[in-house]
Formats: C-alpha cells, structure tokens, sequence
C-alpha cells in the first residue's frame, strides 16, 4: 500500500459519530485512515437523521477525536418524506459549500458519500473545478430507493422521478473512482460513469473483533423462549408486519415461547406496536439501542428477520453484516437478487415473498424443530461474516482507493 500521507476530506452527513447509537462506516474509515498516518477531516451534519434529533455539540467539543471534525448546520426535520427535508438538505448544501469555498489548504482527495444527492453534486463539483480526486461511496440509490414510498404504477413513478434520475447520473458522471455497499449499488453507477478507473463493491460489514467483543453484556433470556430478531428502521422499506403476523399465527398453533424482538425505531412505530396488540402477537419492541446493547440481544437469538417490502431497493444493508457476525439462520424477504443468490449459495437460510406470513410461519417453525439446521445456517453465516462483512479486512481495499486515486 502507497503510504504516502495525504489530506482526505471525507464528507458524509448521515454519518454516527463516537459514542452516538449505531456504528458507522465513515467514522470508522475516518479513524482507520488517521492511524495509517494520513490527514483526515470527517465532515457531518448537526443534525442526526436517525433520531430526528439535533447533536449535542459542547459535549462533542470536550470528546477527543482522531481526526479532525467540522459540522455544518442543517434545519432538521421531522419525517423522513416531506418538504421540510428537502429544505434541510438544501440548506445543509448550502452550508457545505460555504465551507468548501473557504478552505485555505485543498485536500488531497475527497471521499463523499451518496446520499445526500444535493451535498454530493456540490462535492463534486468543487473537486472537478480544483483537480481533486473525488471518491463516491454509495450508500443507497437515490431516486430509485424512495418508489416504494410512492404508491402509485411504476410508469408514473418513473415519470415523476425522471428529472432526479438525471440528477444522479451527472452526480455519478463526477466520480474518478466509485465505492459501494453491493454490486448492485455499484451496477447502478457504471450505467452512467464509464471513465472511473475504480468500481469497488465492499459490503458495509461490522469489526468483528469489536462485535465480538460486545456480546459479554448479560441479557435476560428465558431458557425455554425462542427469538426471531429484526435491527433496523420502522418504515416503507421494511416489513416488519409480515413478521409480526407469522409470530401471531404460530402463537394460535400453540408456539407460545417463540418472541419476535424488535430492536430499532421509526415513524411506523405506532402503527406496529398497534398490529401486535390488534393480534395478540409476541412483539418485544425494545427501541433504539447502542451497538453495544444491540449485539448481547442479536447473538442470543435463534433466527434473524431480514423482513425488507416489496420493490424496495435496499441490498446489502447494515444489519446484514451484524446478522451474520452474530452466527444465525436469516429468513429474508429482500427481492434484491444479489442478496438472494447470497443466502442460497451461502445456504443462510430462507428466502421468501414480502408479505407471506404463512410461508415465513412455515420457516419458523422448521427451524424451530430443527437445531441442527440452525446449527448448519448459523455456522455458514459466521463464515461468510470472517470472510467478506469484516472490515479489519474488506476495507483494506477502501484505503488503496483513497491512496492511489487519481483524475479520471
């Protein structure tokens, strides 16, 4: 590997910082990049969009950081779809760009992540008008990852979406070298970027030795009880209903140990918590939890829920990596046909129909009769963790990027 030191700018708004919930790939590749040696400034957001809330920036100022951290301000919002995150975003891109035009010393390299779309336009750009390397790592597809929240034909929704579907090419035509979380992800780019000298698909993962490392917490779990776990968000792309309606068929067969635990948050929440109760169903909702907190639960679990809508875009997402460093059987409803072939070449576990309670009911219940299998799934799942989701490793890849990037 080149080590000869550079400055990064490393732009990612969605980003999790130390100490916050959840555990972030660009704070991790932040920190990674500055013990190499390199000169690394991490800029984020004011504005955390998990949690719809607002960071705590005093107590950031007292925390010691290996890098260097700049947050710009963003107006907030409330829901995930609405105007009010449009304006926020605009306004953060804005901001952003006040930044960029104001820095003395022009970085050697700039890693951005996509989305947001108007921050990573803006990004690159100012890396094309200054002869800066530029690096997209893409986190999701935008347009294409909000149509399932339109309900509406697919024609029509293609119309209306046309104009961003624009948008992101040209975003896309920017990068000299393009970073994603799937093949898919990195498919959708080279449609529209054919001089990138890189295309790297690197799943997000987790560090398995700090995964691992978190699963002493003691976590009270009844010695007859079975747990089929989801981690994640509450809204359009996930179906956490499907879920919750197997765990309810399985408890009227007389299942009545089998607990579906439900570690996240989300604006579905109410309406989810309202589904369990309508049904009787086993439905532990245990909020949002630390990574810390989350992984004791995970590994103590029988069977993870992958539980993804139909037509949502999502491939290989966060919780993928945790479910497999954790070892379990995945029942997974993600029409994503990478993932798919994943877990029948992998043999993981079971695919499924988004929406197909009865057929996931049926799943549940063989693995609940089944040790052995789950044994087997499980025991395929930590491999394929050791081997591809686990970033001491996989990022290596990520650095060589940055350090050998040039001008396309």
């Amino acid at each position: 590997m080149n080590l000869t030191k550079r400055d990064v700018l490393l732009v990612a708004p969605f980003t999790n910082l130390p100490g916050e919930k959840g555990f972030n790939r660009f704070s991790y590749i932040a920190k990674k990049l500055s013990e190499i040696g390199h000169n690394v400034t991490l800029v984020t957001s004011s504005f955390k969009h998990r949690e719809k809330k607002f960071r705590d920036q005093k107590s950031i100022s007292e925390r010691y950081f290996p890098y260097n951290l700049v947050i710009i301000p963003e107006l907030g919002y409330k829901k995930n779809v609405g105007f009010d995150r449009i304006w926020s975003h605009r306004h953060f891109a804005k901001q952003l760009t006040a930044y960029l035009n104001a820095i003395d010393k022009k970085p050697d390299v700039i890693y951005c992540a996509y989305p947001m779309m108007g921050a990573a336009f803006e990004v690159g750009k100012y890396a094309k008008r200054h002869k800066i390397p530029f690096i997209l790592d893409i986190q999701d597809v935008w347009p294409e990852s909000i149509k399932n929240m339109l309900k509406i034909p697919d024609p029509l929704t293609d119309t209306l979406l046309y104009p961003l579907t624009l948008y992101a090419n040209r975003i896309y035509k920017l990068a000299d070298s393009v970073v994603g979380v799937s093949q898919s992800y990195i498919a959708r780019v080279e449609k529209a970027n054919i001089h990138a000298k890189d295309f790297l698909p690197v799943y997000i993962g987790t560090d398995l030795s700090h995964f691992d490392s978190c699963q002493s917490l003691k976590v009270m779990k009844k010695s007859d009880e079975f747990w089929i776990t989801y981690v994640g968000t509450f809204s359009y792309s996930y179906d956490i209903p499907t879920v919750i309606r197997a765990v309810a068929k399985l408890k009227e067969k007389g299942f009545h140990n089998i607990v579906f635990k439900v570690m996240g948050d989300g604006p579905f929440r109410g309406r989810y918590e309202q589904l369990a109760s309508d049904l009787n169903a086993p439905v532990d909702f245990m909020g949002h939890l630390s990574y810390d907190e989350m992984v004791p639960t995970l590994v103590r679990s029988d069977i993870a829920a992958n539980a993804i809508s139909k037509g949502a875009q999502q491939s290989i997402t966060n919780k993928i990596g945790d479910y497999v460093a954790a070892g379990l059987p995945i029942l997974n409803s993600s029409q994503n046909k990478e993932f798919c072939d994943i877990v029948t070449s992998r043999v993981l576990g079971y695919n499924y129909e988004p929406g197909d309670a009865d057929t996931l009911a049926n799943h549940i219940e063989s693995l609940y009769n089944d040790s052995e299998l789950r044994r087997v799934f499980g025991a395929n799942a930590r491999k394929l963790a050791e081997e591809k989701f686990d970033r001491r490793t996989s990022y290596q890849d990520i650095y060589s990027v940055v350090e050998n990037v040039s001008i396309g």
